[in-house]
């Protein structure tokens, strides 16, 4: 078989970064600098920054609700629009509605009163509470956007339960998926300051300094204009055709029993429904081409 690896490109890529801080720093007034940008707003943080938002181009999008969270990702995601920013303030606020819902599904199936009262549902609760915050979080570094995400800020202990710092407020893991994670502290001149706790970068070539004043025009100057506001090209999403035709094919054409994980493995997503059409597509010709004695 002929080797796949090929050398890379360089490409203009979105940023993704997390952001967080104590309250009272300023968490929504920083992430709200960024123009055209969709904020979705999830402790009504943005009540009193109306005039702010409409002089950048943006608009507000006020929801507790995972699943609408995720619906409006996917829109931003497949369709034509004039933003190149989306934000989730805060993401702490989203992690727990997530919990908070399968917490009301397991409580209304729960085996005993007991396992109610205690809400204790073990790995299947945490697993569905888990793949749902990775649903979407897959789909913000997919999508064609600047992604912001704010998080309320926590001590970190490590062994014995020594404070070993300071992180965000979210699920455990976040600092992993995102390539930028700043802290917002305020200096002596009561300036927003963003230490850069994280940052990839080729070795040498980091784009962020240690330390600087948060402001959108900074982000201009160290990560490139190009970038955050080229215009963002829809990813269009699996059709329910395709996915019905995978789903019949799958049902007559004989293949591996892990066909099916290692299709969505290899495509990061759960589902069917979450994969692009064109990574559906050449699903739907190989099982075609098996069918008619094509693929071996």
């Amino acid at each position: 078989m002929a080797l796949r690896a090929k050398t890379p490109e360089a490409k203009s890529k979105r940023i993704k970064m997390m952001m967080f801080s104590p309250a009272g720093i300023g968490k929504t007034t920083a992430a709200i600098g960024f123009p055209n940008a969709v904020i979705i707003d999830m402790e009504r943080g943005t009540d009193m920054y109306h005039d702010s938002i409409a002089k950048v181009g943006s608009v507000v999008f006020q929801t507790t609700n995972p699943d609408d969270v995720k619906e409006e990702i996917k829109a931003l995601m497949t369709e034509k629009h004039p933003f190149t920013t989306i934000i989730i303030d805060p993401v702490t606020i989203l992690y727990g509605a997530i919990q908070e819902k399968w917490t009301r599904i397991f409580s209304k199936y729960a085996d005993t009163e007991k396992q109610t009262e205690l809400q204790d549902f073990g790995f299947r609760y945490w697993a569905k509470v888990k793949s749902d915050y990775k649903a979407i979080m897959r789909m913000l570094l997919q999508c064609d956007l600047n992604v912001i995400l704010t998080a309320h800020q926590k001590d970190l202990y490590g062994e014995g339960m020594k404070k070993v710092g300071l992180g965000s407020d979210s699920m455990r893991g976040d600092e992993h998926i995102f390539d930028y994670i700043f802290q917002l502290t305020m200096d002596a001149k009561n300036r927003r300051m963003a230490v850069t706790r994280k940052e990839r970068a080729e070795i040498g070539k980091n784009k962020f300094p240690s330390e600087f004043e948060w402001g959108y025009k900074n982000f201009l100057i160290y990560y490139g204009k190009d970038a955050l506001e080229r215009e963002t090209t829809p990813i269009p999403l699996a059709t329910p055709e395709q996915v019905a035709e995978v789903k019949r094919l799958l049902g007559i054409v004989k293949v591996d029993e892990t066909f099916e994980a290692e299709c969505l493995t290899k495509a990061d997503v759960d589902t069917w429904e979450e994969m692009t059409q064109e990574k559906i597509q050449k699903t739907v010709d190989f099982l075609t081409k098996k069918l008619t004695g094509g693929t071996k």
